[in-house]
């Protein structure tokens, strides 16, 4: 898909956060500046989270945000967790963060930009990749497999 604004990224971040059921590994791959911050504004607000909340976790690696939406839908997704693992030097550097165990929890999704960094730790299983390619400074390729 081609988004030609971060207003377009946020709406194809919101009908991709619509098709997800929990338990799935969500890999961001793109340079810095490609958009997976503000396509994680786009997941926020489906999920009704405040989209302030939504900053690169660079220097703090992990984020975890509550959903409000499974209040009021079928998904029943309470946590939204938010890696950045640029930052990592080791892998094992994760299980300091306590985030693993939300890998493959049904009530959880977790996002992970930069995963190529800690793909030991990435599941076999129920993963998705978001790749995001820079076209111009606003428009970008967002190709979701």
């Amino acid at each position: 898909m081609i988004s030609n604004s971060d207003k377009e990224t946020i709406q194809i971040a919101k009908n991709f956060a619509a098709t997800l059921n929990g338990g799935e590994v969500i890999c961001l791959h793109g340079n810095l500046g490609a958009g997976k911050t503000t396509f994680m504004k786009g997941v926020a607000e489906y999920f009704n989270i405040n989209q302030d909340e939504i900053i690169s976790p660079t220097f703090i690696i992990a984020n975890q945000l509550k959903s409000q939406k499974s209040k009021t839908t079928n998904q029943n997704i309470d946590n939204i967790i938010h890696i950045d693992a640029y930052r990592i030097d080791n892998e094992d550097n994760m299980l300091e963060t306590g985030v693993l165990e939300y890998f493959g929890d049904i009530n959880s999704l977790v996002f992970i930009e930069w995963s190529e960094k800690i793909k030991k730790y990435i599941p076999e299983n129920n993963v998705k990749n978001i790749y995001f390619d820079i076209i111009d400074n606003n428009k970008r390729d967002i190709n979701i497999k």
